[in-house]
């Protein structure tokens, strides 16, 4: 587990949350590439990012926390489930979030390979 300070970790927040595991938001997904890979991966895609802070992550839990909070589980047939939940700084700030979730799956598609990811 690593904790590192962040400016901006749980601040609350009045504009509405983008959370790919609620109804109308984006797409989470799932993928057949072991855990560890997607973890790892999910690990590279932020560190990459500039304007993106590594806030928290902690494997045997599943759970990345940067400005947007990622879960990543095993389902009931053991395929590897990415789930993101972005809570803006401001109202303005909820298109970006989801234009940042859409963006970091989308690339997590394309590193894990065609093939690894299932469409519920």
């Amino acid at each position: 587990m690593t904790t590192t300070p962040a400016s901006h970790a749980g601040r609350p927040t009045d504009a509405d949350p983008v959370d790919t595991r609620l109804p109308g938001g984006p797409e989470g997904r799932l993928y057949t590439a072991a855990f560890a890979t997607v973890w790892d991966r999910l690990l590279e895609e932020v560190r990459s990012r500039n304007r993106w802070e590594l806030v928290h992550h902690d494997e045997d839990l599943g759970l990345i926390t940067i400005r947007c909070r990622v879960w990543v589980s095993l389902d009931s047939n053991g395929l590897t489930r990415v789930d993101l939940r972005y809570v803006p700084e401001t109202r303005r700030g909820s298109g970006a979030g989801e234009r940042r979730i859409r963006e970091l799956v989308g690339r997590m598609d394309h590193a894990l390979g065609p093939g690894t990811r299932v469409r519920a």
